[in-house]
């Protein structure tokens, strides 16, 4: 089943900042990631299968994986590459 991806306002604002290119990374990753969370993601810190990462190219986000509300929220996003 299918996770529903939700980020939270200022997030997004942080997504639509990013290159082109980053933005398209992050998109991919997170298409993947709503199929299967825990596959498509490593654990961030302990892995307590709730907060994840994802990563792909120069960008990341960190994603809390609700799995009662089948919903993927996208907590923080960093980019380390070219302007």
């Amino acid at each position: 089943m299918t996770y529903r991806l939700h980020f939270p306002p200022d997030v997004f604002d942080t997504y639509k900042q990013l290159p082109e290119l980053a933005r398209r990374d992050l998109a991919l990753v997170l298409v993947d990631a709503q199929e299967d969370p825990l596959a498509a993601s490593e654990p961030y810190g302990q892995d307590d299968g709730i907060i994840r990462t994802v990563a792909q190219g120069h960008v990341t986000a960190v994603v809390l994986v609700g799995r009662d509300t089948r919903t993927l929220t996208v907590l923080a996003i960093a980019y380390a590459g070219p302007s």
